[in-house]
């Protein structure tokens, strides 16, 4: 890639032929890259993308392993989303199955309770049969995070001809399906994900908080990670992850995309959240290099917030350990089951 290539990759806004505007600018100008780019400097000098390609045209998987070595990065969990994995991750590999991906057109030419069987087959097989090891919901996405789990009106939104940029509207069809993911999800004891806060430039930001999953969460007795920890709501998330047992966070995308509320948002977690219930995440996609960075970020930052809970006497130097551990490794390990 050229470095103009490379900061394109990385963005999560408009691409330059998506859009009559100076996007390149924007995104070469964010905090988040230009953070990238000084951190790249470090590992590979001031000519950094003529390195980069270098190394990448030498060995792909041997540059990636260059990379989680230099942060101890050990395993991913990923969102298998609508693409195919395009070469080897040298890491161990936890996949989560997008429940989006099959509410699709062919999902409406079906009758109503045979598209139901249909979704419970799928996902059940993903689990016993493909060897996944959980769920994940954009639904922030599609129709936002104001659930309601009603099957006549999932059957009546079902014929609806509404639609977005996405397909079909379908809002109560939708809604039940993720309530229906959750009661799966429960009886295969396995966790489910589910996008909260900020995204890309297709998320209902204004339908994303956290809150309004109150309902769905409070008596729900399997497991929910509510990834990107809401933010900027990740005070709610936070709170929610101390009055119910089921929810859990994890800190992937404003971890590394908002370099400095990487330090204030573990502050404005921990004020609050049990230690066994926040995990890092990156939110990496296209170029390894994200995943790189924000695990140096978050090992930065979480250091800096066990340094002031010690000093104010929130924790002392065996809790402070504890919480770095769980918070980079140990919570993941047990939520998603690694070796």
């Amino acid at each position: 890639m050229s470095e103009k290539e490379f900061i394109i990759a990385s963005a999560e806004s408009w691409l330059e032929n998506e859009i009559s505007a100076d996007t390149f600018t924007m995104n070469q100008l964010r905090p988040f890259y230009l953070y990238l780019r000084n951190e790249l400097r470090r590992l590979l000098g001031d000519n950094f993308i003529e390195e980069r390609n270098k190394l990448i045209k030498d060995d792909p998987v041997k540059y990636m392993q260059f990379l989680f070595n230099d942060t101890g990065i050990e395993g991913f969990v990923i969102d298998t989303g609508f693409g195919n994995k395009e070469m080897e991750i040298p890491a161990k590999l936890k996949l989560l199955f997008r429940i989006e991906s099959i509410i699709n057109d062919s999902i409406f030419q079906m009758p109503f309770d045979k598209a139901l069987e249909y979704f419970e087959e799928t996902l059940r097989g993903k689990i016993r049969k493909e060897g996944y090891t959980g769920f994940k919901s954009i639904i922030a996405y599609r129709t936002g995070l104001k659930v309601n789990c009603d099957i006549e009106q999932a059957r009546r939104d079902f014929y609806s001809n509404e639609t977005d940029w996405f397909g079909k509207v379908v809002k109560g069809f939708r809604d039940y399906l993720l309530c229906e993911t959750l009661r799966i999800a429960k009886e295969l004891k396995v966790p489910v994900q589910i996008h909260t806060g900020a995204g890309d430039r297709d998320i209902k930001l204004e339908l994303s908080r956290p809150s309004y999953l109150t309902n769905v969460v409070r008596k729900y007795e399997g497991k929910v990670i509510f990834v990107h920890a809401g933010y900027p709501y990740h005070r709610e998330t936070s709170w929610m992850s101390y009055l119910y047992p089921s929810v859990y966070l994890d800190t992937s995308q404003v971890i590394p995309f908002a370099p400095l509320a990487a330090y204030t948002i573990l502050n404005e977690i921990f004020e609050v959240a049990p230690l066994n219930k926040v995990m890092h995440g990156s939110d990496a996609f296209h170029i390894p290099e994200i995943a790189w960075l924000a695990a140096k970020l978050a090992k930065k930052a979480i250091h800096k917030t066990t340094e002031m809970m010690i000093e104010k006497n929130i924790l002392d130097e065996k809790d402070a350990k504890e919480l770095v551990e769980r918070f980079l490794y140990y919570n993941s390990k047990e939520m998603y089951g690694f070796d």
